[in-house]
């Protein structure tokens, strides 16, 4: 990843944790391109596959939700695969088109009686995407519904959601907003935030989001969606702390948005990823996408940003390394192995143990200096903890594995045995 010409962002090589890998890229560019290059990058993916394609489909996380996906690129591009794979793969798709019928009707529900309340929504993440710029909603699974609403709106609307097969599971303040957490009767999640980013550090320009809103059609009722640009930002800035992105959705997610809006504002998405500090993390998840996946980012775009993440402020770096946190990769050990540079280990370093003050009470959402010290003490101390904690457990397994495997040959060992003593 990386462009010579572009100015290098701090830290750029250490956020890459976030990032698919090459495996994955792969099976991506299969995905969302189409003819030779969509059979090329299916050809490449499978000679990397050493277990298999099935094997890797069935148990790999990470393409878990995007199964659908992968069966419209095989019938869409004539890619080859092995009959049981074939099977499954539809098996997947036959059930999300179930799924996604329900989805839709619960979604219809909910929308209809917020319009009726006369309660102001904005429809988000998976829900909206599928609907408006995906090539079907079948091909986008969406574990729940989200919606924003504005804070003086949200007990009012769980007050009327829950009047239609919906119960309250959790309910509050988040770091980013309140936020209802509501189950329906088919045990679909129903999630009301009045933020959009969990981050609060990361809601800066929160209330222009709502002047900006886009009249469409979700699950065939009249709604509103985020606009491109907004939709865009939200996307990259929720794949870059939220776990969940260890699944590929916000990959396809991103790329179609920028696919299906050729007349992106650009200059805003900028202004915006400044004013909410997502530079950095932006400005690596659209690199990748325009290098590695052939989004059209326009290439002055990303001059200018790469440009504006290099200047980040050392806060707004150390929320980018808070962020990387959360990856599946994102150890500590994998930050440091991924930055080339000494300044940037040391970085790292200082940010694990010895944050800024600042940070700090963005991060504990507690503005009382006089408890500072006292996190400065039990950072350390709760690292080496975990660490600690994390080798017993290894232990604990291997040993359990050990027993079992002992166990197993102990025990053909007597079947062969008797199998001997038999023929005798």
């Amino acid at each position: 990843m990386g462009n010579p010409s572009f100015p290098r962002a701090a830290l750029s090589d250490a956020l890459s944790v976030i990032l698919p890998t090459r495996e994955e890229t792969l099976l991506l560019r299969a995905c969302l391109y189409s003819g030779d290059a969509a059979r090329q990058a299916w050809k490449e993916w499978r000679s990397r596959t050493s277990g298999g394609a099935n094997d890797y489909l069935v148990t790999d996380q990470s393409v878990k939700a995007i199964l659908p996906l992968i069966f419209n690129a095989l019938r869409c591009h004539g890619l080859e695969l092995d009959k049981e794979s074939t099977t499954f793969l539809r098996s997947a798709y036959l059930k999300e088109e179930l799924r996604n019928k329900i989805f839709r009707r619960i979604c219809r529900d909910v929308l209809l009686l917020l319009a009726k309340e006369d309660i102001s929504a904005i429809v988000l993440k998976g829900t909206a995407l599928a609907e408006t710029v995906y090539p079907s909603p079948v091909l986008r699974h969406s574990h729940d519904i989200e919606i924003l609403l504005k804070d003086q709106d949200l007990d009012r609307a769980a007050a009327t959601l829950r009047r239609v097969f919906f119960r309250i599971v959790k309910q509050g303040p988040e770091p980013g907003g309140s936020h209802f957490t509501l189950e329906h009767e088919t045990h679909l999640p129903l999630e009301l935030h009045s933020g959009l980013f969990q981050i609060p550090y990361y809601n800066s320009s929160l209330a222009e989001i709502w002047s900006r809103r886009r009249k469409c059609e979700v699950a065939d009722v009249p709604a509103h969606i985020l606009a491109p640009s907004d939709n865009l930002l939200h996307v990259c800035g929720h794949a870059s702390y939220s776990r969940g992105h260890q699944s590929l959705r916000w990959v396809n997610d991103a790329w179609f948005v920028i696919d299906r809006n050729p007349d992106l504002d650009w200059d805003l998405l900028l202004d915006c990823a400044g004013r909410s500090h997502l530079v950095l993390p932006l400005s690596v998840i659209l690199s990748y996408l325009a290098e590695d996946l052939k989004a059209a980012v326009p290439p002055d775009f990303l001059h200018r940003l790469s440009a504006a993440a290099s200047e980040s402020s050392a806060v707004e770096q150390e929320f980018a390394l808070f962020s990387a946190r959360s990856a599946p990769l994102g150890s500590f050990r994998s930050l440091l192995r991924k930055t080339n540079s000494w300044r940037g280990r040391a970085f790292v370093i200082r940010w694990m143990l010895f944050p800024s003050p600042t940070y700090l009470r963005w991060v504990q959402q507690n503005h009382r200096s006089w408890l500072l010290p006292f996190y400065y003490v039990y950072r350390p101390i709760s690292y080496v903890g975990r660490r600690i904690g994390s080798a017993f457990k290894e232990s604990v397994e291997r040993i359990r594995f050990l027993k079992k495997r002992r166990a197993l040959l102990r025990n053909n060992r007597v079947t062969i045995i008797r199998v001997d003593e038999h023929k005798e």
